[in-house]
């Protein structure tokens, strides 16, 4: 995985710093950044940071946030997940050059909230009481994709209802229209989620050794290191950062297993790259099983449908799925799902989604509408590619799988919407200034 390296506002390295160090606890303005760094915002831009702030923290209260950035030992079940949401951070997503996509995403969450929550959506406080109490990544993916499905709703026009109960009892995830819907969240396993939180410290800890001084990073990233390791790796990082301050030459620090981390004096140069370790898993099989376990659970429930919002799971790179042409992918969703869909006649239909590729410019509008399914590819502001498969029961709904498909084609819209209603009639173009020369962001994580 790469991270292009831009230059970060000193007032931000400092509160990153002093995070990092435990001098300070993190709060909503520190995670968007000071001002003063987000020189890609217009005046409209910094008055929504400011209510996004206010927003998203009375949303979430103050202390969900810093667990949400730190990992928690209260995490010790094998289904946690560590949130991570500082990677999603504008400021940590200067690293590679897509601060104006993060921001925008960050701001689609408190939009979605905010406007659901002003017209009074059914089930939301419940909602959100969930989602402060459970600090994990797959609340956390859960909570969004209700959000959003909500919005996606309501922006149609249709009613919309949050944790609606079921026949069989209890809360289901959201009622659209007619249609009942079942979240099911899917991001990386395990082993992703130990690289990837163990290589934000790694970038963290370069970050702060760079401070005033003139340098900057380029090559490998370590493989996993134990704490001992990791201690020696970064008094070893000290020490170059300090002699290429002094010497201005180039100083190396060896990651092990041939890999090579430099540290340079000057400004990085457009593409400078760090590049993390890539790690394989067999995600289809896990998936699938993920998805039975979720039919096998909503038995005697009513008709529903099964929606699985995955998060770099299977559509990570470089898993070969990722690569595959949309209808490729619409094909083989519909053959990996079809015999649950006969076996389990209660679900009207599979939809997997996915939105964690960014892309400048953004694709073109893509439908795939095979012979058993539908598959959409749709560009979201600033950077988002979102794909949605919809795998439905064969022809059972017709009305319910029209209106899915309707949802999933206008959701490039729903943030403008939502913001206009939010008193932001100018949409998000209003809220950015002019972007430098595009170009292709590499993926990080998002939620």
């Amino acid at each position: 995985m790469s991270f292009m390296m831009t230059g970060m506002h000193p007032r931000d390295k400092d509160t990153w710093h002093a995070i990092d160090q435990g001098l300070r606890t993190i709060d909503w303005e520190a995670w968007f950044g000071c001002p003063e760094g987000a020189d890609y915002l217009t005046p409209a831009g910094h008055e929504v940071t400011a209510r996004a702030v206010a927003g998203l923290t009375a949303f979430f209260e103050s202390r969900w946030l810093p667990k949400a950035v730190a990992p928690s030992p209260a995490l010790n079940r094998a289904s946690d997940t560590f949130v991570g949401l500082g990677r999603a951070s504008p400021v940590l997503q200067m690293l590679n050059g897509a601060e104006r996509g993060a921001w925008v995403e960050a701001v689609r969450w408190w939009a979605a909230y905010a406007y659901l929550e002003s017209v009074g959506v059914p089930g939301l406080a419940s909602v959100k009481r969930d989602a402060r109490h459970d600090v994990t990544l797959s609340r956390l993916l859960h909570t969004q994709t209700q959000a959003r499905l909500a919005l996606m709703g309501v922006a149609r026009g249709l009613p919309v209802e949050l944790e609606p109960a079921k026949a069989s009892g209890g809360p289901g995830d959201a009622r659209i229209g007619p249609v009942c819907i079942e979240v099911v969240t899917f991001a990386e396993d395990q082993k992703f989620q130990d690289y990837e939180r163990f290589h934000q410290t790694c970038r963290i800890n370069l970050i702060t050794l760079e401070g005033d001084r003139n340098i900057y990073w380029e090559g490998d990233l370590p493989e996993l290191l134990n704490s001992h390791d990791f201690e020696i790796w970064k008094r070893r990082t000290e020490e170059a950062a300090r002699l290429c301050a002094d010497s201005g030459s180039a100083v190396d620090v060896p990651s092990g297993a041939g890999r090579r981390l430099t540290v340079n004096p000057g400004v990085a140069p457009p593409g400078t790259t760090l590049t993390g370790e890539v790690v394989e898993s067999d995600q289809g099989k896990r998936l699938l099983g993920k998805v039975r376990g979720k039919c096998a659970k909503t038995a005697g429930a009513g008709t529903a449908w099964i929606w699985v919002e995955d998060h770099s799971g299977l559509f990570h790179f470089p898993m070969p799925f990722a690569d595959m042409s949309l209808a490729a992918k619409t094909d083989a969703l519909a053959d990996l799902f079809g015999p649950l869909l006969g076996e389990y006649v209660h679900v009207a239909g599979i939809v997997v989604s996915n939105a964690a590729r960014r892309r400048l410019p953004l694709p073109m509008i893509e439908d795939a509408l095979r012979p058993t399914a539908q598959g959409f590819r749709r560009g979201l502001p600033l950077d988002r590619v979102r794909e949605t498969i919809v795998i439905p029961r064969r022809i059972l709904l017709p009305e319910q799988t029209s209106l899915i498909a309707r949802m999933c084609d206008a959701e490039a819209a729903s943030l403008d919407w939502a913001l206009a209603r939010l008193g932001v009639p100018g949409g998000v173009k209003s809220l950015l200034t002019e972007s430098p020369t595009p170009r292709r962001a590499s993926l990080l994580w998002t939620p």
